[in-house]
């Protein structure tokens, strides 16, 4: 009987006589992946709040912004000579910018001049002036800038409550203590009717492919580790989990039509929702840290808070090493025996005086050596909604002329950002 590559070797078998072809390699058990993704993937999605699964293409969100009481002087006029009570002052109604130049302030409203201390009384506007005797209360139009008995456009004429004149001042916070009337006067209040402010995302459809031959998937094996098969299908996985993640934070919402009757719907990520709370800082020129975080907070980060002060940053690498080092003079002065050998402070969460708290997570999203490593999103987990049609659904596919494994992986979905004034972003300045 013949035996196959069966060789009489005279002598002792060695490295040297032994075919190279035949020698096993002493090769690692596991694939040491090289992955500058450090962090778990999911940053953004494991930190969102879940919604209802969408029942249309475009979501809509209803907001209401609340009537705010306080209001921005940001110039006056005074009264003179038997005017001394009046004057003229140019109201900003910087949190009422839909009523398109249409004073809010009514005649015989009062508002309270931060400045100054003292209580005015509203006379006129553009549309209206206190009745007397019947008649329009009128004033010379030096005080009013338009007619006798109506006042300039975005502005009103004012009497103080009390038999003074009026204290000079240019600008002031002014505060709106409502409407009073006199003894038994007829109903003569001007209404004012509330509206939602109606916001909208989109549903974005999101794939990713592989594909083997019969034969790599059945016979392909990554040597001292899983098939090739499943190595591909795990890092498919991993890379577009990473697709989805950096979508949610970076994407901007649009619809293209370049398909006839296939539109394809792109969803607004985080950055692209912040419009009313981003700061912009120059890392280089930053002295202290600490203030510079505080302010962010203070300013930024919890301006408003509907659904109370606990909120999470995703933040950059070298953001949280600054962070971190902004209290080396606390471990100057402080026992820290309780940490033992370690250096530096478990700073994962900072807290300000009324209960604001900040937990703060790494992401890569954020990546090293780039000018995004000094960034920091802030995030209200409650008003941010992940709205999921798709979870990552995954079929097998083929033509039934092929052989090759085919595998789809899609994920569908989009984010709905309630109260963008919520949310935050804190940024490198722009060289």
């Amino acid at each position: 009987m013949n035996h196959y590559d069966n060789r009489i070797r005279p002598g002792v078998r060695t490295t040297t006589s032994i075919s190279p072809k035949q020698i096993l390699e002493d090769l690692d058990e596991t694939i040491h992946t090289l992955d500058p993704n450090a962090t778990p993937i999911q940053a953004i999605v494991n930190y969102l709040g879940k919604g209802s699964k969408p029942v249309s293409n475009k979501i809509q969100v209803m907001q209401y912004d609340t009537f705010d009481n306080f209001d921005f002087c940001s110039s006056s006029t005074m009264g003179t000579g038997n005017y001394t009570r009046f004057a003229n002052l140019t109201l900003d109604q910087a949190s009422r910018p839909t009523t398109n130049s249409l004073m809010f302030y009514y005649p015989q409203d009062k508002l309270f001049i931060v400045e100054t201390g003292q209580v005015v009384e509203v006379v006129m506007n553009e549309r209206a002036a206190v009745s007397v005797g019947g008649s329009d209360f009128a004033i010379p139009a030096a005080i009013t800038g338009n007619t006798t008995t109506r006042s300039l456009a975005g502005t009103v004429v004012v009497r103080n409550t009390e038999p003074d004149p009026v204290q000079d001042f240019t600008t002031s916070d002014v505060i709106y203590l409502g409407r009073t009337i006199y003894e038994s006067q007829p109903i003569e209040a001007e209404s004012a009717q509330r509206d939602v402010i109606f916001d909208c995302n989109f549903v974005e459809h999101k794939e990713k492919v592989l594909i083997f031959t019969e034969d790599q998937k059945k016979w392909v094996k990554t040597r001292g580790t899983m098939p090739d098969w499943d190595m591909n299908q795990k890092e498919m996985m991993k890379e577009f989990k990473t697709e989805i993640d950096s979508t949610l934070l970076w994407g901007e919402r649009v619809v293209n039509m370049d398909v006839a009757s296939r539109p394809t719907r792109h969803m607004r990520g985080l950055y692209n929702a912040i419009r009313t709370n981003v700061s912009v800082f120059d890392p280089t020129t930053v002295t202290d840290f600490e203030q510079l975080f505080v302010n962010f907070m203070y300013e930024q980060a919890f301006r408003y808070n509907p659904n109370g002060y606990r909120k999470i940053a995703l933040c950059g690498g070298r953001f949280l090493i600054d962070f971190n080092m902004a209290f080396r003079e606390y471990r100057r002065t402080s026992d820290l025996s309780g940490i033992g050998k370690s250096i530096g402070l478990d700073m994962e969460t900072y807290s300000l005086p009324g209960q604001m708290k900040l937990n703060l997570v790494r992401t890569e999203l954020l990546r090293q050596n780039t000018a995004l490593e000094n960034w920091c999103f802030v995030i209200d987990p409650s008003l941010a909604k992940l709205r999921l049609v798709k979870d990552y659904e995954s079929r097998y596919y083929s033509n039934n002329n092929e052989r090759d494994t085919k595998l789809m992986v899609e994920w569908q979905g989009t984010v709905a950002w309630h109260l963008e004034q919520s949310h935050a972003l804190l940024k490198t300045y722009r060289t």
